[in-house]
């Protein structure tokens, strides 16, 4: 992964997304601000939370386990700005969350990758280990 979270183009997306969901629940009606506005600031905050939360972990794993949160939640927002729809919602910004998505399972199949090789290092080394404590 990267070395700085702000080099992942993920997260960039992320971010730009819940940006333009901030604006859009700006110019909700006062009886959609509470509701619809804080489940969707909500889980647009949480989608750039758990990317950050994949860069951060060191476990293969552990990373795979907060990018399916990641996809839940955006799921959860683009159910949200469907709703939306009427409210100014646009196709574009649900298709950004769509991009984030398909990033991550990107990102999803390298890490599984990298924990296929890690594996089979370690199951390497295990051998080697055996072999040399019984010629010892």
């Amino acid at each position: 992964m990267a070395e700085s979270i702000e080099q992942l183009r993920i997260y960039k997306s992320a971010r730009a997304a819940e940006d333009q969901v901030y604006e859009l629940v700006k110019q909700f009606p006062a009886d959609q601000f509470y509701g619809l506005g804080n489940n969707l600031r909500r889980s647009s905050a949480a989608v750039s939370h758990h990317i950050m939360g994949a860069h951060r972990l060191f476990s293969y794993r552990l990373k795979l386990d907060e990018l399916s949160a990641m996809r839940r939640e955006a799921e959860n927002t683009m159910q949200y700005l469907e709703d939306a729809r009427t409210l100014g919602a646009t196709d574009e910004l649900i298709s950004e969350y769509t991009g984030v998505i398909k990033q991550s399972w990107g990102l999803s199949k390298w890490l599984k990758i990298k924990l296929i090789e890690k594996q089979e290092k370690a199951e390497v080394a295990a051998k080697e280990e055996l072999v040399a404590a019984i010629a010892s």
